[in-house]
């Protein structure tokens, strides 16, 4: 059950990284950009903390017509060294391959800072410092089959309690299997919510929404994500949902917000709740 999870998250994270595929340019005798190394992360109930490690494809390296499974053997770094550095500790993450390196640790703090280092033999050193956020559970959630006439969407109700202070949401819809292939993996059929407590700070919210451009049946397995999550990644969030609503993973590359120093992506200490479905 949690090489299961693991994989699950290892998708999620993939999902995540729509900077990695640009588009090919038609042009000669350009320098390759220097290679980074891009970061994600997520924290899972039980599990701890995942890491996604790859690097950046230039323009010149990667398009629309690129193999998958070649890319995928490609950006994934399967012999760097990630350590996790709070308080007097100093912990070495476990590679689990595929790019995936874990966790152990079950004592996440609030208000701790936690610091990630990744050296890798080829592409240098990157690091980055997190705090954990209050974790924020769903009151209430659930799903029902929403068709349009064109489309069989899913509108998701849900409620939480939000705490006093500035709190960031996510929530995240997608179908779930384990039996997915690569070409499934790398095309982003995640959808995200995202709100803030601007008008219900310290009060009961309760809201619904659809999701958009995917089509569900029934009988689909569906996870229902909800954290909450950091200013900054909250607003790379936003970006992102804004530039690639109506994209595909290989969209034009966009400079997002990062907290990678020396690269790319975001190191995250949010703690989700994680609720999966079977659509009737």
């Amino acid at each position: 059950m949690r090489a299961s999870i693991i994989y699950f998250v290892g998708i999620s994270l993939i999902l995540s990284m729509n900077r990695c595929i640009p588009d090919p340019l038609p042009v000669d005798n350009i320098a390759k950009p220097v290679t980074k190394i891009v970061v994600s992360s997520q924290m899972v109930p039980n599990v701890g903390l995942v890491v996604l490690v790859t690097r950046t494809v230039s323009a010149l390296e990667a398009g629309r017509d690129t193999d998958i499974n070649t890319l995928l053997q490609q950006i994934v770094i399967n012999d760097a060294i990630v350590t996790l550095n709070y308080g007097n500790n100093l912990e070495t993450l476990q590679n689990r391959g595929s790019g995936l390196y874990s966790s152990a640790n079950s004592q996440w703090t609030t208000g701790v800072e936690y610091t990630l280092n990744v050296v890798t033999p080829l592409f240098g050193e990157v690091t980055s410092t997190a705090l954990v956020p209050q974790q924020v559970a769903f009151a209430s959630v659930g799903i029902k089959l929403y068709s349009t006439g064109y489309d069989s969407l899913l509108q998701v109700d849900y409620g939480l309690n939000d705490p006093s202070g500035k709190n960031f949401y996510m929530v995240s819809v997608q179908k779930f299997s384990m039996k997915q292939d690569v070409q499934s993996l790398l095309n982003p059929k995640i959808f995200t919510h995202l709100t803030d407590d601007l008008t219900f700070d310290g009060k009961r919210f309760d809201e619904n929404f659809k999701t958009l451009f995917q089509d569900f049946s029934k009988g689909d397995s569906v996870a229902v994500v909800m954290a909450n999550v950091s200013e900054g990644y909250y607003k790379f969030l936003k970006l992102r949902n804004d530039r690639f609503r109506f994209s595909d993973f290989s969209s034009e590359p966009l400079n997002y917000p990062s907290n990678i120093q020396g690269g790319y992506g975001f190191f995250n200490l949010h703690v989700p709740d994680v609720r999966v479905f079977v659509v009737k």
